[in-house]
């Protein structure tokens, strides 16, 4: 099996374990369905992104500095239009910036962290 699919099988992993907590996190929280739903979509674009730039910036031997300057306009679009700014501004821009690298960082990391094995386990 390649790198590129291995790498997939990571995203995958990355989504099962988003969505093996969200039934936890329904049953605790009433009503929180549908924003369960949401950020674990949200989630899943932000993965998908990550993915993409690091299979770029690999074919290109690009550092991580520069995969993450790829990354971040395209993450703090997703956040841009999510729910959680939804009504709001952005009132200090240095602020938002370095949140949006923190997410492309963390998740990055997350995806790095998971064994490269991959195995699928069906959480339903």
């Amino acid at each position: 099996m390649g790198w590129l699919a291995k790498f997939g099988g990571i995203a995958l992993k990355f989504v099962q374990i988003a969505a093996g907590i969200a039934p936890i996190v329904q049953a605790e929280i009433p009503g929180s369905s549908g924003t369960v739903q949401i950020v674990s979509k949200d989630l899943t674009e932000i993965a998908q992104i990550i993915q993409e730039v690091e299979v770029m910036g690999q074919a290109l031997n690009q550092p991580g500095a520069q995969k993450l300057t790829a990354a971040a306009p395209l993450i703090a679009q997703i956040i841009l239009q999510s729910s959680l700014l939804a009504n709001h501004t952005i009132a200090d821009q240095a602020k938002f910036q370095a949140g949006v690298n923190s997410v492309a960082s963390g998740i990055a990391d997350v995806l790095s962290s998971l064994h490269p094995d991959v195995q699928t386990v069906n959480k339903a």
